[in-house]
């Protein structure tokens, strides 16, 4: 099986353009289905547009949109439900690419809650799913999935590169000593590469979401 996985990981490093050495930090396995991570999909941005070249942003929905996608989604009038339009502006076309991302309790249950950060989780998703389309990457995204997984035995340990970027992130100013620490710890423990994928990818999202509401009340704490 990990024979396999390598293999699998050497074609999508070829197919998406990827340095293989950076395969871990981009491509997240989990019961053995590739998922691109948010680093790929900007990394794909870059060598396909260059910096400067494109803006992404996340803007609100119109009433229409939002009453359209409810009804599209089947919702009940008292569930919950967030959403975001996520557009890639590229220099040179006249049109952005466009793709929306939605929460609810039940698409949102897994590594971050729908009580914790429905709206960055909801941009996130938005803002990826219209890389996706710039890009053509045919990966589903990590942020789309609904809960964790299984542990599993195949899962080989995380590379040097993965920990470098953790304890990167791990040492950010909003972060609290409490929370470093417990990132430490983990890293301490040991980790998978899926694991390291999963956990940069909370700690970026958590990061994101602080800068976004450093005027509010502060986030809840990492769950390292």
């Amino acid at each position: 099986m990990a024979k396999i996985i390598g293999d699998i990981k050497k074609q999508i490093a070829d197919l998406e353009g990827f340095p293989i050495e950076k395969i871990d930090e981009f491509v997240a396995f989990i019961n053995d289905e590739p998922y691109i991570t948010s680093s790929g999909l900007q990394y794909k941005m870059l060598q396909t547009y260059k910096a400067g070249k494109f803006a992404v942003q996340a803007v609100m929905p119109s009433k229409e949109e939002y009453g359209l996608l409810r009804r599209m989604m089947g919702l009940k009038d008292e569930e919950p439900l967030v959403v975001m339009r996520g557009e890639v502006w590229i220099e040179g076309f006249e049109r952005p690419f466009i793709d929306y991302g939605t929460t609810t309790p039940k698409n949102l249950r897994g590594f971050v809650r729908f009580a914790d950060y429905p709206l960055e989780m909801a941009t996130r998703r938005a803002t990826n799913r219209a890389m996706r389309l710039a890009t053509a990457t045919g990966l589903c995204s990590i942020d789309e999935i609904k809960a964790p997984q299984a542990e599993q035995t195949s899962d080989t340990e995380a590379t040097q590169g993965q920990l470098d970027l953790i304890r990167n992130l791990g040492r950010n100013v909003m972060l609290t000593d409490d929370e470093r620490g417990r990132i430490e710890h983990q890293i301490t423990e040991g980790l998978g590469k899926r694991q390291a994928s999963e956990l940069i990818d909370r700690i970026k999202t958590k990061l994101d979401a602080r800068k976004n509401s450093h005027m509010r009340s502060p986030a809840p704490p990492v769950a390292a």
